[in-house]
This record gives C-alpha cells, sequence and structure tokens, in this order.
C-alpha cells in the first residue's frame, strides 16, 4: 500500500512538473523573445503546490521506510522527517521566489538570466523527484 502511494505520488509530481513545462513554453527563454505572463500565470500556483505536496507525501515515506530499514527509534525518524520536510519547505519557498522572478516583467531581464530561472524553476523539483525514486528504489532492492 505504501509503495503504491509512493509511486502515485511521485507520478503525481512528474506529470504536474510536465504539465507546469507545457504551460512554460511560450515564455523566455524557451522562445524567444517569449510573452510576458500577466494575470493568468495565476494557474501555476495550484498546480506548483499540488507538485510540492506530492513531493512532501514521496520524501516522508522515504524518510519512515529507511527509518525502518535502519531500526531507528520512532522519535528518531519523526525528527528526521520534521527535518527533512523543513527543509523541503525552504526549498518549496526558494521555488516560489524564481517563479515570481522568473516571470516578473522587468527591463533588465535576459534571455540568459530567464535560462536560469527557469533551470532552477524546474531543476529544484526535479532534483527531488529523482532523489525519492532512487533512494526508494535503492530501499527496495535492499530489501530483496
Amino acid at each position: 500500500m505504501k509503495q503504491a502511494f509512493f509511486w502515485s505520488s511521485w507520478f503525481t509530481t512528474l506529470g504536474t512538473t510536465g504539465l507546469l513545462f507545457l504551460w512554460s513554453l511560450p515564455l523566455s527563454p524557451f522562445t524567444h523573445p517569449g510573452s510576458t505572463a500577466n494575470e493568468a500565470a495565476i494557474i501555476f500556483f495550484p498546480v506548483m503546490g499540488l507538485r510540492w505536496l506530492a513531493i512532501a507525501s514521496t520524501i516522508t515515506l522515504v524518510v519512515m521506510a529507511w527509518g525502518r530499514q535502519l531500526n531507528l527509534a520512532t522519535g528518531s525518524v519523526i525528527g528526521l522527517t520534521i527535518l527533512v520536510l523543513a527543509l523541503h519547505l525552504v526549498l518549496g519557498l526558494i521555488n516560489i521566489g524564481i517563479m515570481n522572478v522568473w516571470l516578473s516583467v522587468e527591463p533588465i531581464k535576459t534571455r540568459t538570466t530567464n535560462t536560469v530561472y527557469a533551470g532552477i524553476y524546474f531543476g529544484l523539483p526535479t532534483f527531488w523527484i529523482l532523489l525519492t525514486a532512487g533512494l526508494m528504489l535503492r530501499l527496495a532492492h535492499f530489501r530483496n
């Protein structure tokens, strides 16, 4: 059951990241000069929130599974889960800030700066997606 919940959350994260990428294609740096963001960009926020909640669930499941695998005390697993979710919250807030800077209308932005912003915006959740999948697959390999 936990494996099914993990992988459904993982694929939800992957799907929402893909959806956000498709929605971002008309923007710079994917097209040049690219359209500017307007009020319609608010649709990014609920999808981005769903993505970060799905990542949080995958992280929680990975930490709990590794805690059981390493025979950690329940208090240690809870503390580790809180620590990892706090890091996740910080990275999520950084991601929102990067998205805000990327989509803001400033005359000094270049295609290179937009490329950096888009790379960070999509890179942070992709890092978490790959990390959680790798850890869960490694845990499944240890069990067998």
